[in-house]
C-alpha cells in the first residue's frame, strides 16, 4: 500500500488540513489508480517478445535487474525440436537495457540462437518520491478533507436532489503534475 506522505509532511498541504494516514493511503491510491502503477521502487516479472533481440518493459525507470530467463526462438538444426524447450536463464552480462525508458537488448543463447522471448525480474520507481507526487498527493488531500462526500457537487435538502461531479478527483493541474509518472505502454 502506497503512502506518498508522511504525517509529519506538512508543507505539502494548507494551512489547516490535518494529515492522517487515512487520508495520505486514500490520496495515494488515487494518484496509484491515474498513474497505473505505484511511484515507489517496486518488484516486477512480465514476459516480454524480442523483435531483433530488442524488447520493451513495461515500467521504467527500471532501477535494477536481477534475473532473466529466455527462451530460444529455434533450436540448433533451426526448427524447434532440437531446441532447449521452455525457459532458461539467461547471462546478465549478455543483456544492454536503458534505464530510463526501459529498453531491452539481449545477445543470444549460450548456443549462438537468439532469443523470441524473455522473462524478466526487475524493479522499478522513483525513490526518493519526486516533489511532483507530494504536490498533488497534498493537494488531493485537501479536497478529500474539505469534503465528506468528496463527489457531491451540490445537495437540495427540499426536494432531496443531490448532483455529482464527475468520477475523477483529478483536476487538471493534478493531472499535469502527475503527467511524467504514468504507465505507457510501448507495446
Amino acid at each position: 500500500m502506497s503512502q506518498y506522505l508522511t504525517t509529519t509532511d506538512t508543507d505539502y498541504v494548507p494551512a489547516g488540513v490535518a494529515l492522517t494516514t487515512a487520508l495520505i493511503i486514500r490520496a495515494s491510491a488515487i494518484i496509484d489508480g491515474r498513474c497505473k502503477r505505484e511511484i515507489g521502487v517496486t518488484s516486477y516479472t512480465e514476459r516480454i517478445p524480442l523483435t531483433n533481440q530488442r524488447g520493451h518493459l513495461s515500467y521504467y525507470p527500471v532501477k535494477e535487474i536481477s534475473e532473466v530467463n529466455g527462451r530460444s526462438v529455434y533450436g540448433i538444426t533451426g526448427d524447434n525440436f532440437f531446441g532447449i524447450p521452455g525457459f532458461v536463464t539467461a547471462d546478465l552480462t549478455t543483456l544492454d537495457v536503458d534505464k530510463e525508458i526501459g529498453t531491452v537488448m539481449c545477445g543470444g543463447s549460450p548456443f549462438g540462437i537468439p532469443y523470441a522471448e524473455l522473462e524478466v525480474t526487475y524493479t522499478s520507481g522513483w525513490d526518493p518520491i519526486p516533489d511532483k507526487v507530494k504536490v498533488a498527493c497534498g493537494l488531493l488531500i485537501s479536497q478529500l478533507a474539505g469534503n465528506s462526500n468528496s463527489n457531491v457537487k451540490m445537495r437540495k435538502d427540499v426536494d432531496s436532489t443531490i448532483e455529482y461531479f464527475g468520477n475523477d478527483m483529478i483536476t487538471p493541474e493534478i493531472a499535469d503534475l502527475l503527467s511524467e509518472y504514468q504507465h505507457r505502454s510501448f507495446r
